[in-house]
């Protein structure tokens, strides 16, 4: 029995107005996307990264073409059953973190929890259990202005799984931080995401990030000028052990 990708992009489009002139953002994009995939989006600024995991984040609307999820379009969703899917099948991580200042990193993630009405004994477990997860354990109860750059992301990080979405979706997690870091944090991300079998979209324009990738689609003036396995990792999948070729 063949296995059904997660997600199915089909001549995918994208057009802006500025002014009076339409601006292609997607320019007839088509891939697939196989469950605990972890594939990067690269390509320099302005090549429709960004635009790209919005359309399939449901945040925006395609101009054309279609966006499967096991199998139904969302791109024919009303905004109610794209909230619910955003609900209940994605998180997300940005580049600038969306912490609530006011709130502790174990507040951070209790929040995002409480939309899912959930009982307040279980949101608690929910979000100690995450926040250990990615080495938070001693930092739960200090605030974002408290936390340094890697630390606050990495909250960020936690909030997302904390959901147990089906897709995470990844927006230049290392735009804010220096290289070391930035290893660190994607490293995080793709051994998580494999230990728990959550399908990954990364953006990056980060060369030396494509170590920690299955696979990298690369994207120039909104189209796909390239959609390779990455040569440089292999994965152990039954005992959840990992080589990478690259000195990490």
């Amino acid at each position: 029995m063949t296995q059904q990708n997660l997600i199915s992009i089909s001549n995918l489009s994208k057009y802006y107005e500025l002014g009076n002139v339409p601006i292609c953002a997607l320019d007839n994009v088509s891939f697939t996307v196989d469950p605990g995939e972890v594939v990067f989006i690269m390509g320099p600024s302005g090549s429709g990264k960004t635009t790209l995991i919005n359309l399939i984040g449901g945040i925006d609307h395609p101009s054309d073409g279609s966006i499967e999820i096991l199998g139904e379009n969302i791109a024919h969703y009303s905004d109610k059953k794209l909230t619910l899917y955003r609900k209940k099948r994605l998180a997300f991580v940005f580049q600038f973190y969306s912490l609530i200042p006011t709130l502790t990193a174990r507040e951070n993630v209790e929040l995002t929890l409480e939309l899912t009405h959930r009982k307040r004994r279980e949101i608690s477990r929910i979000a100690e259990e995450h926040l250990t997860l990615v080495g938070l354990e001693k930092r739960m109860d200090n605030f974002p202005s408290q936390l340094s750059g890697g630390e606050r992301q990495r909250v960020a990080i936690a909030r997302a799984l904390a959901k147990n979405p089906d897709i995470l979706l990844v927006d230049e997690p290392t735009g804010q931080l220096d290289q070391k870091t930035g290893n660190k944090i994607v490293e995080l991300i793709r051994k998580i995401a494999k230990e728990k079998n959550i399908t990954t979209l990364l953006v990056t324009h980060d060369q030396e990030l494509i170590r920690f990738a299955d696979r990298i689609i690369t994207l120039r003036s909104g189209q796909i000028v390239t959609d390779e396995l990455n040569t440089l990792v292999t994965l152990t999948v039954n005992n959840r052990r990992e080589q990478y070729a690259a000195d990490i």
